[in-house]
């Protein structure tokens, strides 16, 4: 038994983990495998995310375009004040989208790190 100052491990009542080199590495091998799995559950996260984004904005200037086409053409402030109605309705239903959006990413976010946080024995992630 190990001593220091006079006493030992059983006197400071602590149990030492028998455990062997190859286990140890093991171990060490399943967290890094965890970690790696969860950081690409991340990036894919991000990556989806932003591919969305990215299709908003598309979509945005998309009816920026149909907006100014519509104003040209427009021969009356009736045609014009339509045109404008008819974007801003579409804006709405977008900005609404875009809520939705937001809080299914934070959802994900959230989720991932819950399971991340909760990753102690190694258990599989899914996004």
């Amino acid at each position: 038994m190990a001593q220091m100052n006079g006493r030992n491990d059983e006197t400071w009542g602590l149990q030492v983990p028998n455990l062997v080199p190859g286990e140890l590495a093991e171990i060490g091998k399943k967290r890094l495998a965890a970690m790696v799995e969860m950081q690409k559950a991340f990036f894919d996260t991000l990556e989806s995310m932003n591919q969305a984004w990215i299709e908003r904005a598309k979509s945005e200037a998309t009816l920026a375009s149909e907006l100014v086409t519509k104003l040209t053409s427009a021969r009356s402030v009736p045609e014009t004040a339509s045109a404008y109605q008819e974007c801003l309705g579409k804006r709405m239903d977008l900005l609404a989208d875009d809520s939705r959006r937001l809080l299914s990413d934070s959802q994900r976010f959230m989720t991932l790190g819950a399971q991340f946080l909760a990753n102690g024995a190694g258990e599989s992630h899914k996004a």
